[in-house]
């Protein structure tokens, strides 16, 4: 039987310079090609200079229509659909056969901001050609069918590859924390995100203030670790200076999946306060409540659609500091059996997002 033919188009995807840069779509080409499909691709690797990035969407949307037509295609699997779908919209207008399969990621259709909302439009009008819809999440998946009118049936969650339970595990504080370069005396609290419009660090930050306040700082021996980088780090920076918590706080930028592991199982807590509309999942939760890292993330978006408060960690109000607090002390006064409870289920979670246990939904896709 002829391999069915699968043309993998996406403006996200990894590079030398930029590894992890649109793994997870790397990591489900790899999945497709395990599972017999002939997959070919059309990406863009990260451009900073926006006339090479400008050339590259051409060319990008050029050869998917070449491809498209001349490539005895049977499924066309787009990425990041505002910016990745024209040159295979065109196609499909063209050859009513070929299958157009849309893969929803973030802002291609929740606006953060009011820039967003071109890409927003764009993706009403490609989504009228798609055979089927693939969200990372339920919260996504309620966005598709209440703002854009998309039917249910062609709906497939699937979370951007799962997690990698096997690797994301727990493992010894001592030796996280020296593999880490971490000081063993302390309980350390992080965040670890990119530096962005809505991500939450300023909510970590002004929680570092509060705790400092309340003079639990001392009392539970804290340390706080930000690790990411991105456009807001001189707000972040003049923050912590504002609010003087420069001998709180460690920094560390992106890093490796292997620094991840020992980064994970350092911390006492991992805080998860975004508040940005088109976080869809938030796999970094996922990763440490793999490790058996107590999570305390926002209730709302991405992170609501696996976080049960009290059950597999807790959930703070949205953006509110001091209710952040209020679960860290919560945290602190909890007795080890009901630490090791939430733990277990938490890791219970992760392993329900496993990749191998969610790689059949992304199959069914193109069954």
């Amino acid at each position: 039987m002829e391999k069915k033919k699968i043309l993998l188009i996406s403006n996200m995807y990894p590079s030398k310079s930029n590894k992890h840069y649109g793994i997870f779509i790397k990591n489900t080409e790899d999945l497709l090609r395990e599972n017999g499909y002939d997959v070919q691709k059309v990406v863009i690797t990260k451009q900073k200079n926006i006339v090479l990035k400008l050339i590259n969407y051409l060319l990008l949307h050029l050869k998917v229509i070449i491809k498209g037509l001349f490539g005895n295609v049977d499924y066309l699997y787009v990425h990041f659909i505002s910016h990745s779908s024209l040159g295979a919209v065109i196609v499909k207008k063209i050859n009513k056969n070929v299958k157009l399969i849309l893969n929803c990621h973030g802002n291609d259709i929740v606006a953060d901001n009011e820039i967003d909302l071109k890409n927003i439009k764009r993706s009403k009008k490609y989504l009228k050609y798609a055979d089927k819809v693939v969200v990372p999440s339920s919260y996504f998946k309620n966005v598709l069918i209440k703002d854009y009118h998309i039917k249910e049936d062609i709906i497939f969650i699937y979370p951007s590859g799962g997690v990698d339970t096997n690797y994301f595990k727990n493992i010894s504080l001592i030796d996280a924390k020296n593999k880490s370069g971490l000081n063993k005396d302390y309980n350390y609290l992080g965040y670890i995100s990119r530096i962005e419009t809505d991500k939450g660090y300023d909510t970590f930050v002004y929680m570092i203030k509060e705790l400092e306040k309340k003079d639990l700082i001392k009392k539970y021996n804290l340390k706080f670790l930000i690790v990411g980088s991105g456009l807001e780090e001189d707000r972040l920076n003049d923050l912590v200076r504002e609010l003087e918590l420069e001998n709180f706080i460690e920094r560390k930028d992106l890093l490796s999946q292997e620094e991840l592991l020992y980064l994970y199982n350092s911390l006492e807590l991992f805080i998860f306060p975004t508040y940005r509309k088109s976080d869809s999942l938030g796999l970094v939760g996922l990763e440490a409540m793999s490790c058996e890292t107590f999570v305390i993330a926002s209730d709302k978006y991405g992170p609501s659609c696996y976080m049960k408060d009290n059950f597999n960690g807790f959930t703070f109000k949205i953006e509110d500091y001091k209710d952040l607090t209020k679960k860290i002390i919560k945290y602190f006064e909890l007795d080890d059996e009901s630490k090791k409870n939430i733990k277990n289920n938490a890791r219970k979670t992760a392993i329900e997002y496993d990749t191998n246990n969610t790689k059949n939904k992304i199959l069914e896709v193109f069954k």
